[in-house]
This record gives C-alpha cells, structure tokens and sequence, in this order.
C-alpha cells in the first residue's frame, strides 16, 4: 500500500441562505439589520482532508498533518479516520476548528466569511512531532497545501531535509498574496510538481516574470505545471510538451466547485505509483467526475475499479514545446 504525506488545512464549512438580499440587510440606514435563516448545512472542507479523503478512496494509505481545535476529535477525526486516513493533527484546546460560511441571499449571490480559528497558528507547528525520520523514508509522495506561505516554505525545506527523493507536490491555497517572487523561488526549487488553477497560474507568471517554460528550465527539481480551469480545460506543462487533458464522464453533474481536489488526490495517487504523467491525470480526472456527482468534497466514494473504467475514458493530446 502506497503510503503519501499530506500537509494541509482541515476545516468545517456551513452552508445556510437568508431571506433578503445582502444589499438591503447592509443598507446603512438599516441599524439594526436581521434576516431569517435556512437551517444550516455542515459538511467536511479544507483542501488538505479533501486530498487525503480522496487518496483514501482509492486505497492508498494518506497520513494527515494539520491543525485542529479541541472540537476536532468529536466528529472529523472519526470522520477522516473511518474514511481510511492516519490523522496527525496538532489539537489547540482553547480554540475551534476552522470553519468557513457560504451563506446565499435571494439573489443566490454568495458572501463567504473565512474563519481560521486553530488553524491561524499552523505555521509555527514542528512537522518532526507528528512524522517520525523513519516515516519519511517509507513515503511515495509528499502533498503540501497549507494556505499559509510561511507553513508551505518550512515544512517543503523539512521533508527536503530528509533526503527522501519522493515527489513533492504544491498546490497554493487561497493565500497567492502572500506568495512573493521570493517565496516562489524558495517553493519552486524545491517541489516537483505545481498543481495550481489557471488564474493562480498567470498571477505566478507575472510575478516570477517568466514563461511557463522559463519556470520548468530554472527551477532545480520541478518537472510539471498542471493548471486547472475546468474539468474540461486541464494543461499539464513540461520542459518537452504542453498536454491538455479532457474531463471524466460524470453521470450526473450536481456542482461543478467540488472537483479540483479531487483531481489533485488522483494525480497524486498516480504519481505515487510512478505512472508516468498523463495516466496520473487520467486517474485525477476520472476521481474529480465522480466529486461532482455529489455536493460535498468528502462524499462521493467510488471503488478504484470504478475509477480505473472511468480513467480509460479520458483522453490526452500532447503538443511539443
């Protein structure tokens, strides 16, 4: 069983609508603004469990590494656990976990409040208490996705400091502000593979002031580029050759914001098996039709025959550069 480190924000969200629209309840005249509320939905978020409940549905064998508050251990560990993930989570007794509200108004415009709660003092965690050297040295793959810039350099230089030459996978995680030239330099010289969306791809471009190509050619280690904008529109980028990859046949498409996690689990579940890149593709995209057969990032649950079948059905074309 392939065994992948998986570094990376766990968190609750809250789904819930109102009755009014965000313009009028924030009118300022209105000083006292209420509204009636739907009940509210709570599912399972955070783009490092998504990866590993992913991975964990195709039988592999992720480890966890985040940041939980003391209500963690009453439902997602059981949670992540039960689905097949090994949780090493730092747990922060005076704080929550964090949560993120989707709240929609009659317009069906969406106001999202982030909220970190634990999560915001990640960084300053010590990855050597929660992996053991010997752990690192029985890896296939490392996934680092924090969200925090500071928590994506130090623990990238950690697992590079184990002279395991596992792949290492990036994906930035709402935090392309933080992400300076500098900070970008640090990351891309150490990682193997960028997984990022199309839009956080040109923002990387402009601030590095180098092509795609420019960036595989001076980087040390990194060997792919995938960009994501659709399930339709994903382009993996090497030194050789531009390949775009089409999306898995869904049978139903029930939303289309749960998938891109998903991708990232199969592409890294493929990557650990040493396939080379476009059946690692295939696998992500095979996984992200089923994510979006389903409202929820951690409810779909195919079998990896299942996905395999589907995997057959997508299909690659490759351009040379």
């Amino acid at each position: 069983m392939v065994k992948i480190l998986v570094i990376g924000k766990v968190a609750y969200q809250f789904d819930f609508s109102i009755s009014d629209e965000f313009s009028i309840i924030c009118n300022r005249d209105n000083k006292n603004p209420t509204t009636i509320s739907t009940d509210v939905k709570r599912s399972f978020n955070g783009m490092g469990a998504n990866v590993a409940y992913g991975l964990a549905i195709l039988g592999s064998h992720p480890i966890i590494v985040s940041q939980g508050g003391y209500d963690f251990d009453w439902v997602y560990r059981p949670h992540l656990e039960n689905a097949g993930s090994d949780v090493r989570a730092f747990i922060d007794p005076e704080k929550e976990t964090a949560c993120l509200y989707k709240i929609k108004d009659e317009q069906n415009r969406t106001f999202i409040i982030d909220q970190e709660n634990s999560y915001r003092f990640f960084a300053e965690r010590n990855l050597e208490e929660q992996i053991k050297s010997s752990e690192f040295q029985v890896l296939d793959a490392t996934f680092i996705g924090t969200g925090k810039v500071e928590a994506d350099t130090k623990f990238i230089s950690k697992v590079q400091e184990q002279g395991n030459r596992v792949p290492v996978i990036f994906s930035p995680d709402s935090n392309m502000n933080e992400l300076t030239k500098w900070r970008l330099s640090q990351i891309l010289d150490k990682i193997t593979l960028l997984v990022c969306t199309e839009e956080e791809l040109r923002m990387i471009k402009e601030r590095m002031k180098q092509t795609c190509n420019e960036i595989l050619v001076n980087s040390k280690r990194l060997k792919y580029i995938v960009s994501m904008m659709l399930r339709s529109k994903i382009v993996i980028h090497s030194k050789e050759f531009k390949m775009k990859v089409s999306e898995g046949p869904a049978e139903e498409v029930l939303s289309e914001d749960v998938w891109q996690d998903a991708f990232r689990a199969g592409l890294l579940y493929g990557i650990s098996l040493k396939k080379p890149i476009d059946e690692a593709a295939k696998i992500g995209s095979a996984l992200a039709s089923y994510a979006v057969e389903i409202q929820e990032n951690q409810r779909y649950s195919p079998s990896l025959e299942q996905v395999t079948l589907r995997a057959f059905e997508v299909k690659t074309t490759r351009k040379s550069e």
